[in-house]
């Protein structure tokens, strides 16, 4: 590893630099102009949300097949998926006779939607070029490596390439303001609070961590009783050897102290009162975002990037039982947020989105699902263009065209157009899109997801 390789490295792990001073910005720097501001949320759902049951069919043609595939595992659900238990939604016409619903974990999510608040994306995923079920069979199709591997299809949906991609592509998006001069080089324009780092990580965008409502600590040093003591240490190691590794260390330490001093200071300047969000973990880190949006002036940023996540869905076994209580809870966090930036005056300023490392299938083997490939996913935010399903939801049904073994559907939408059309939000032009999505123009175009 070359020296700015281990640079970059360790800001990425001790919660990264600053490039300005928060102190002297709050006090000489007039306030970011909210009207300018625009920010990205994803939720990065670990697993593979089971997208069959996410998007249910309601018509009763298209119930009853469903439900004859899935009979055994729904019998084994407390809180039935009957019909009468479905939360219908309104679908576009296109689909014609075909009606969908949501689970009733997912009511909150279902209401709204109705109300135009949230859409829906329909079978998106990893692809390289439009693909069938009959290219997959004749073996003339190009498909994304290491299909239904947990680790390679999350790196693949956060930068296109499997497990040891380097930059994820909100963060090139984020490298692209900069380039453009809509964005400047800052600490806290690309945030996590848990994990999926490479999806905010660019080659000028560093992540930098928060968790539980505060700046993240260097935990290695927290561990031990007199850490700040050794703090001081590490910090003047730097002004004590002609090493050039002990001075990186030192530096990346320093910077990172600073860092959170700064970010802490910026969050005791601003009096943030949120609505009360529930207590699960997913909840509350979007209450940590959300409390760092409403410091956004003071941290004088006017594009973020962030990325949230949640385990758990890998469900090949009792998911009767365990994912009703996923989506409870990723219902309860959204409906929270856009409660918070409904607040901040901001909703129509953030736009969430979900993903995850794929679908399931339809077949069920068991008490549970496998590996899929294509999924659904929520997009929400008062620019959104709301209450309706973009892309494609393929019917429940086995060896359809769109069948790439016991319904893993293959995608009709790439993860290239969903990312692409996030990028257009943030202003970023054409050609600059396409070379952060090289596989882009195999497509059709982005969906148009805002108004």
């Amino acid at each position: 590893m070359n020296r700015r390789s281990f640079l970059k490295a360790g800001s990425a792990s001790m919660a990264a630099a600053p490039f300005l001073n928060l102190a002297q910005a709050i006090v000489n720097t007039p306030t970011t102009n909210n009207d300018d501001y625009k920010a990205l949320v994803c939720v990065f759902l670990y697993g593979g949300m089971d997208n069959h049951d996410t998007v249910i069919p309601y018509d009763q043609a298209s119930y009853t097949q469903w439900s004859n595939i899935r009979n055994t595992l729904l019998s084994q659900y407390t809180n039935k998926r009957s019909q009468a238990n479905l939360l219908p939604i309104d679908t576009p016409a296109r689909f014609g006779s075909r009606q969908f619903a949501l689970p009733p974990e997912l009511s909150g999510i279902a209401q709204l939607y109705q109300q135009g608040k949230v859409s829906l994306v329909g079978n998106v995923g990893p692809l390289l070029e439009p693909t069938t079920a009959a290219s997959i069979r004749s073996e003339t199709a190009k498909l994304p490596s290491r299909l239904f591997s947990h680790n390679d299809q999350q790196s693949t949906w956060m930068s296109g390439q499997t497990e040891g991609a380097q930059f994820g592509w909100a963060g090139m998006l984020n490298d692209a303001l900069i380039e453009q001069g809509q964005q400047s080089p800052s600490t806290f324009s690309a945030i996590t609070t848990s994990s999926a780092e490479l999806l905010i990580t660019g080659s000028n965008t560093t992540p930098y961590h928060v968790h539980d409502g505060q700046a993240a600590t260097i935990d290695v040093l927290d561990m031990f009783d007199e850490s700040n003591a050794l703090q001081k240490h590490f910090s003047a190691l730097g002004h004590q050897t002609n090493n050039f590794v002990e001075q990186d260390m030192s530096t990346q330490i320093n910077q990172a102290y600073s860092a959170n001093d700064q970010f802490n200071a910026a969050l005791s300047e601003v009096s943030v009162a949120l609505p009360t969000f529930p207590t699960t973990s997913v909840a509350k880190q979007l209450e940590t975002v959300s409390k760092t949006i409403a410091i956004r002036d003071q941290l004088q940023e006017k594009r973020q990037v962030f990325v949230v996540a949640m385990g758990g869905f890998d469900t090949h076994s009792g998911q009767a039982q365990s994912l009703p209580k996923l989506q409870s809870a990723l219902d309860g966090a959204l409906v929270a947020f856009d409660s918070a930036m409904q607040s901040l005056g901001l909703s129509d300023k953030v736009t969430l989105f979900t993903a995850s490392d794929f679908g399931r299938t339809l077949a069920i083997n068991g008490d549970g699902t496998d590996h899929g490939w294509g999924s659904h996913h929520f997009v929400m935010g008062g620019a959104v263009q709301g209450g309706t399903i973009f892309g494609d939801i393929p019917e429940a049904k086995l060896n359809h065209s769109l069948d790439a073994g016991n319904g893993r559907l293959i995608p009709t939408l790439s993860v290239d157009q969903y990312a692409a059309s996030f990028g257009q939000w943030l202003g970023i032009d054409q050609n600059t899109l396409e070379n952060i999505f090289p596989n882009l123009l195999k497509f059709g175009a982005p969906p148009a997801l805002f108004k």
